[in-house]
């Protein structure tokens, strides 16, 4: 039985992966050039996009990173916008959606827990041999862990490993993909 709900899963995660995604914003944000760097493969301009994009939506230029209330607010049309893009241009290997599923596999919950994001980063590949990395060490291309992109909440250039900004920030994404109804 399980095994055919793991098949109907995974077809119906193809058969979305086949349409072009709807580009909608509830703010009027364009998000064709990120589709043309999704398109390209351009992982680490398409990372760096995202971030951008999502920061303005959430008029968080200057600090350069989400909180958890940022994320809260996030109007979910365009994190669903955001979402079908990584997953159609990565073939389901990267975005929020299979960032949650390994946060929550690992034992994450929207309580802060150093053990699960060290799991969650080890799961990823932000976290290796003992140490986590910086963003312009990620591997930025289709042989990356699942799930490795996009970083979220992380500073460019910074540790991924900051645990009140990226733990709280994975937790609140996790949160609002299931308010939203995104899976």
């Amino acid at each position: 039985m399980s095994s055919l709900l793991g098949q109907q899963a995974l077809a119906k995660l193809q058969s979305s992966l086949d349409t072009e995604p709807a580009l909608i914003s509830a703010v009027g944000a364009n998000y064709s050039n990120l589709q043309k760097l999704l398109t390209a493969g351009k992982w680490r301009d398409a990372d760096q996009e995202t971030a951008a994009m999502m920061l303005q939506i959430s008029d968080r230029k200057p600090q350069g990173f989400l909180d958890s209330s940022d994320v809260e607010n996030f109007p979910c049309a365009d994190l669903n916008t955001i979402e079908s893009l990584w997953q159609k241009y990565s073939n389901g290997r990267f975005g929020f959606v299979v960032q949650t599923h390994i946060w929550q596999s690992v034992g994450g919950t929207s309580n802060p827990d150093w053990e699960a994001w060290c799991r969650f980063g080890k799961g990823v590949g932000w976290f290796s041999q003992g140490a986590w990395r910086y963003w312009n060490d990620l591997k930025f291309d289709l042989s990356a862990p699942v799930g490795h992109l996009p970083r979220g909440g992380a500073f460019i250039g910074w540790g991924l490993g900051d645990f009140w900004t990226g733990c709280r920030t994975l937790s609140a994404v996790a949160e609002k993909l299931a308010n939203c109804k995104i899976a």
